[in-house]
């Protein structure tokens, strides 16, 4: 997850800030550490498009670009996945991510990768677990399940952490990270939250750099 807010990540808090639906910006008050903020969540409908900038960012391309493709080479196998058009649909407790790839065994296809999260009724901070091979024609799992579920998964992270900071800074001028995630078939929220400050530093990078755990 990087450390600069994407501006459609800030457009998106803004409008909803303009709307009511969010209070002002956190430095307008005072804020001490793990101070927890209202949380920003995203209907099902707009889910796509804000995924999709998250892709971006996660293949590389923190600006916008004609490009809608990278391509991963592993040995004499390449695969190119298409973060143009990654979707994702939520469900209580879930997020299923759609990955559109392409290569010269199978063409054009897509390969899903699901996810439990936290729901409203059992929250669950930012953890995540998925299964060790996504979904998806054979010969394109057997050979890029683990970066696809961590292409994936960066692809969600770059969305909480993204729509976290966009909300506001803490009292050390550090961006807020997201703190919690839950999902629910109307769409997902994401808790922001202040900095804990340890060993006396103020820019320690948020805990979403962690991975999901995977079931064998």
């Amino acid at each position: 997850m990087t450390e600069t807010v994407a501006p459609e990540f800030a457009d998106f808090i803004r409008a909803e800030r303009q709307a009511s639906r969010l209070p002002q910006a956190a430095t307008r008050t005072r804020t001490a550490e793990g101070d927890v903020f209202p949380g920003v969540f995203i209907a099902a409908a707009r889910l796509d498009p804000l995924l999709r900038v998250a892709a971006r960012r996660a293949a590389g391309f923190f600006r916008a670009t004609k490009r809608t493709e990278v391509v991963w080479v592993q040995g004499d196998s390449e695969l190119a996945v298409n973060f143009a058009a990654v979707s994702v649909q939520a469900g209580d407790g879930t997020l299923l991510v759609t990955l559109p790839v392409r290569c010269d065994q199978v063409g054009k296809a897509n390969v899903g990768v699901l996810f439990a999260v936290g729901s409203p009724n059992a929250p669950a901070g930012l953890y995540a677990a998925t299964a060790g091979r996504p979904s998806g024609p054979e010969p394109v799992v057997a050979a890029w399940s683990e970066a696809l579920v961590a292409f994936a998964w960066n692809c969600l992270l770059e969305l909480v952490g993204g729509m976290a900071a966009a909300v506001g800074k803490d009292q050390r001028g550090n961006l807020l990270v997201p703190v919690e995630l839950s999902a629910r078939r109307q769409g997902i929220e994401i808790v922001p939250m202040a900095r804990f400050r340890f060993s006396g530093s103020s820019t320690l990078k948020s805990s979403t750099s962690k991975s999901p755990a995977v079931k064998p």
